[in-house]
């Protein structure tokens, strides 16, 4: 009991009670609100995907039942990006009409040597979707790299503003360096694009990896496939986030078996999914091969997952990125299917 007009307070003893009292509760609520955070950005990536699988539906519906491919720009405004060249020419042409249109900046280079269907196939629907470049709906909220480079690609990233986390080619190859804003955190599986990755003959010449986002490109015809030549929609990707982002602290590349990505299947339906639960997929130039050694090369950059526990050169299966028999294929749901190769 306290005496008649002595100072009123806390004692050491009550505030370091209160103090521990706080720490606990800290320690009790950070991890969930991290953990609804996480479920948050799941949430958002899924949905992404979702609007992406219907925007190809309909785009399919629209376009004779076409799969949405980057191919040519005949009608184009510019006269030096109408259809003149390769295959692969002509959809790197594709891809920068897109980004001028969409963007409004009319002297975009089309860069050298380029793969534009890698990681911008997605412009297609961007384009069909009427939407200005950059646009979020490409992107993980997970991505911090890329949602920064989208947020002033003329002023910040073409300035080199989020170095060393940008792009490794500024300088030696024209046109490279202003493109990155307009990437995707999500890839299309190869076999969407790539006319010969469904066809039973073997020795059709297949688009086929180098490295994990370099492939070798044959005189191929890109793009003009149809949605009904899916033959299991249901069991076969479509979409899928280049890395799992969603399990824990660090990233891992989609195809370590560890990994646990968001993709939709060709039936629309999204989901998050353990790349182990896959099909290994296969080598196109070596389709009569069941596949038992790797055979992608995971060469991350400043910005993409790191190796970790992948062999030392980061070698691992193709899985649904590469799925034997392509369209006809089969990657979660039931064996991989004999395409008689």
């Amino acid at each position: 009991m306290r005496k008649s007009g002595s100072k009123s307070g806390f004692t050491l003893i009550e505030v370091m009670v209160v103090t521990a009292v706080i720490a606990v509760l800290v320690g009790l609520f950070l991890p969930a609100m991290g953990r609804a955070r996480g479920a948050s950005k799941l949430a958002i990536s899924l949905s992404n995907l979702r609007q992406s699988a219907v925007a190809a539906a309909t785009y399919a519906a629209d376009f004779d039942d076409r799969i949405y491919a980057l191919s040519s720009a005949p009608n184009s405004r510019w006269p030096e990006l109408r259809p003149g060249g390769s295959a692969l020419r002509d959809a790197a042409k594709h891809a920068i009409d897109i980004i001028r249109r969409r963007t409004g900046r009319e002297d975009f280079p089309v860069p050298s040597h380029w793969i534009p269907n890698v990681l911008y196939t997605h412009l297609v629907l961007n384009d069909y979707l009427g939407q200005n470049l950059p646009d979020r709906m490409v992107v993980s909220p997970e991505d911090e790299h890329r949602l920064n480079w989208q947020i002033d690609p003329i002023n910040l990233h073409d300035q080199g503003a989020w170095q060393p986390f940008q792009n490794p080619e500024s300088g030696p190859v024209p046109g490279s360096q202003f493109r990155w804003p307009y990437s995707s955190s999500y890839q299309v599986v190869v076999a969407s694009y790539d006319g010969n990755q469904s066809r039973w003959n073997g020795n059709l010449p297949r688009i086929s990896p180098a490295t994990h986002n370099s492939y070798f490109v044959p005189t191929v015809p890109l793009g003009g496939l149809r949605m009904s030549s899916v033959t299991f929609p249901g069991s076969k990707v479509h979409v899928h986030d280049s890395e799992g982002r969603h399990t824990g602290p660090v990233n891992r590349y989609y195809a370590h078996e560890r990994a646990k990505v968001v993709l939709h299947m060709f039936d629309g339906s999204a989901s998050f999914r353990l790349t182990r639960h896959a099909n290994i997929g296969w080598n196109p130039v070596q389709p009569r091969r069941v596949v038992i050694r790797p055979f992608v090369s995971y060469r991350p950059r400043s910005w993409e997952a790191p190796i970790l526990d992948l062999r030392a050169d980061g070698r691992t299966f193709g899985y649904y990125r590469w799925t034997r028999g392509g369209l006809k294929g089969i990657d979660f749901g039931g064996n991989e299917i004999n395409t008689g190769q």
